[in-house]
């Protein structure tokens, strides 16, 4: 018998299957919280956010790679205004803590399901944060993952960010989820560990625990039961594939030779350092908001060059991409002090946050360029986020360029050519609200 799902990570792997711990439900019938009461409640609930807040920006801090940037992300979900505000709303209602955590986050979840695509993949971190909420309040220990002594394949409903960022791919041999998409959390994560991973395997719940499972994550095929001999041999084979692309030395070019610059993505020095062990001929990306998630104060410049010049120093006279901050929406900097937006995916974030933290931008460069300085690297790379005007771009490239550092941007916001109204409307307001009317004009003219 097979179960048929979305292959995402390819490879082979046969184990017993270990399902997660289930969520706990809050009572279906609470008593109502007297006005009085209700104060204390709200801070209870608060309380219980905040904790599972800060346990998720630990792990951020200790996770390494992609991991870093998805728990931190799901981190400032957690401490998300929206939902917050929602929850309050209703205990100050009358509704217990509890109560209140389930039906605000559930809110929002049919809202993003309504939206679909790349939303409702994020549905899952909503209900895992959830979830961890109301274990909170309950004095319950978190669901989640169980801890194997012996390889598994993991089975599940969904994979929460927690869930995956810290799993051991010694005993977690492949990822299997009954929901999910190619582009959720389960699946980022999965391709970092190299294990198989299936998701939206429909009936995955015909699979029970303990029982042996062969998966494929080319095909998206799970086998129940297979023969034992023969799932072994395709896994041994997998193992020999996979060791055979570990030792490749390069270099990077197509089947017809032409050279292709093989470049990685990093978040901090020691990322930098695993990936000069590789083929990688330099880096494309460094992204320096993963390096202060949790700072409170801004590192000073020579701070700030210390760190930098780790990432510089793991490839010496090498190709170096140093993106300035990227913080804001999903990403936000402690010290970066973002405000509250409606809309912050395309608020005060990334390059703009120069215009609420005078210096921020510069301070950066100044210490960007101090770490190339140092390091003998001519004219390094420095990357903008987030550049949605004209303007933009040219004030970040001049001020690249007093510094001797080579300027290039993200475009990060949709073509000029068939933005909808409303997002033309958005941007004018964000250039009004900060006295940028010279930007207005030009962005109306452009747009």
């Amino acid at each position: 018998m097979t179960v048929r799902g979305t292959g995402v990570v390819g490879g082979y792997a046969y184990a017993p299957a270990a399902w997660t711990r289930p969520a706990y439900v809050p009572p279906a019938t609470a008593s109502h919280v007297a006005e009085d009461a209700r104060p204390a409640e709200v801070e209870r609930f608060k309380a219980a956010a905040d904790a599972v807040a800060s346990r998720f920006t630990e792990r951020a801090s200790a996770a390494t790679g992609v991991a870093t940037e998805v728990l931190g992300a799901t981190a400032a979900l957690a401490r998300d205004r929206g939902w917050i505000r929602a929850a309050t709303k209703l205990i100050n209602g009358g509704e217990q803590a509890e109560q209140a955590t389930a039906k605000a986050i559930d809110q929002f979840v049919v809202q993003f399901e309504k939206v679909g695509g790349l939303m409702a993949e994020r549905t899952t971190d909503l209900k895992d944060i959830r979830d961890r909420v109301v274990a909170e309040l309950m004095g319950l220990p978190e669901p989640g993952v169980p801890k194997p002594t012996s390889p598994v394949v993991l089975c599940a409903q969904d994979l929460a960010p927690a869930d995956t960022a810290g799993l051991d791919p010694t005993m977690i041999k492949a990822l299997v989820t009954r929901f999910g998409g190619p582009t959720s959390h389960t699946a980022i994560i999965a391709r970092q560990l190299g294990i198989p991973c299936i998701v939206a395997a429909s009936d995955l719940e015909s699979v029970v625990e303990g029982a042996p499972i062969l998966v494929d994550g080319t095909s998206g095929i799970i086998t129940l039961s297979p023969d034992p001999a023969q799932a072994q041999e395709l896994v041994e084979q997998d193992a020999a594939l996979r060791e055979e692309i570990r030792g490749w030395a390069g270099p990077a070019q197509t089947a017809d030779g032409v050279h292709v610059q093989l470049l990685a993505n990093v978040s901090d020095g020691a990322a930098a350092r695993k990936a000069s062990a590789s083929p990688a001929e330099g880096v494309g990306l460094y992204r320096t908001e993963l390096s202060f998630l949790t700072a409170q104060t801004e590192p000073s410049v020579a701070e700030q060059a210390a760190i930098y010049s780790e990432v510089f120093s793991a490839f010496p006279g090498q190709k170096v991409v140093v993106r300035t901050l990227d913080a804001g929406s999903d990403k936000p900097v402690p010290f970066a002090n973002h405000e509250e937006e409606e809309n912050p995916a395309l608020g005060v974030r990334g390059i703009r946050l120069g215009w609420k933290n005078p210096g921020l931008v510069e301070r950066q460069l100044d210490a960007i360029a101090q770490a190339a300085e140092d390091n003998g690297v001519e004219k390094p790379w420095v990357m903008a986020p987030m550049v949605a005007t004209v303007d933009e771009a040219f004030e970040f490239a001049q001020k690249c360029r007093e510094r001797d550092l080579t300027p290039g941007i993200m475009v990060e916001v949709p073509a000029v050519g068939i933005m909808p109204d409303a997002f033309l409307k958005e941007v004018e307001l964000l250039l009004d609200r900060h006295q940028r009317p010279d930007a207005r004009t030009r962005w109306r003219q452009t747009g």
